[in-house]
């Protein structure tokens, strides 16, 4: 008994839960308050559950019955991968699957349209949920142990009649709320602040780089000075450039005098008979 009471107090969700990294956005109305936000969508789910299943699904779609598959592969998708005319009839699939396995159908939809969308599992709903879910374990076991158990019976009927109320109560306030939750947002972008999906395609262009800019004044300067500018003409250096040729070039005196020295060359040279006669030797050589 603690142990049941912590299950139907305890609003948080489980460890294996796939909505607790969820951390975007809230439901626009809780499960409690569905009824009262949403009231014709409650009453028409508490009327016609079949038909509000259908309608939700194909709502949470975007109306494209094409992406549909039994469950959304969130229920037993090993089992619902199995299922055949899923792509050939998915209307036909939609129609059993809400009439068969209408619960299955109904929180689908709804785990669908909050993975979708990001939205955060309230404490709640959970609690309500585990209410619903502990009392329909508890009106199946009454119901075997009525087999054998004489007198058993009614208080197995009065218990079945109970959850079969709370079934419908919940999965009216369960559709209500998905619906209200499409109604205000019918696509997963209809949301304030929704991140765009428009991909990045272009590179960031590269950097250009540029020689280091001379302050004006010192080009200036260097203008006035006569330093050679980018783009002077050929005749370098310009006229007007300091310091060259520097003064005193050649130096005076240059050459020395009685340069070169007297008698030079010798006298004699070159010697007589040089080159030899019949030097270079005869054609052919030096032979290749």
């Amino acid at each position: 008994l603690p142990n049941m009471g912590n299950v139907l107090c305890d609003g948080s969700p489980t460890e294996n839960d796939p909505h607790l990294s969820l951390q975007t956005r809230q439901w626009e109305t809780s499960m409690m308050k569905a009824g009262c936000n949403q009231p014709l969508g409650c009453c028409g789910a508490l009327l016609c559950p079949c038909c509000c299943a259908m309608y939700l699904r194909y709502l949470a779609l975007n109306k494209n019955i094409s992406e549909y598959s039994c469950c959304q592969g969130f229920i037993c998708p090993r089992i619902m991968q199995c299922v055949p005319m899923q792509k050939n009839c998915p209307w036909l699939c939609l129609c059993l699957e809400a009439t068969i396995c209408e619960s299955c159908a109904i929180s689908a939809t709804r785990i669908y349209v909050q993975i979708e969308r990001e939205i955060v599992t309230d404490p709640c709903d959970n609690r309500i949920i585990r209410f619903n879910n502990c009392l329909q374990i508890l009106a199946f076991v009454c119901q075997i142990l009525a087999i054998f158990i004489d007198g058993l019976q009614d208080a197995a009927r009065i218990i079945r009649l109970i959850a079969d109320i709370v079934y419908c109560l919940t999965q009216a306030c369960m559709q209500a709320q998905t619906y209200h939750e499409l109604k205000l947002h019918p696509t997963a972008s209809d949301y304030d602040g929704a991140s765009s999906s428009k991909p990045i395609t272009t590179q960031p262009a590269p950097l250009q780089q540029h020689p280091p800019s001379v302050p004006p004044q010192q080009k200036q300067d260097n203008t006035q000075q006569g330093y050679p500018q980018p783009g002077y003409p050929q005749g370098y250096p310009q006229q007007g450039y300091p310091g060259y040729p520097p003064q005193g070039y050649p130096q005076q005196g240059y050459p020395p005098q009685g340069y070169p020295p007297q008698g030079y060359p010798q006298q004699g040279y070159p010697p007589q008979g040089y080159p030899q006669q019949g030097y270079p030797p005869h054609q052919g050589h030096p032979p290749y």
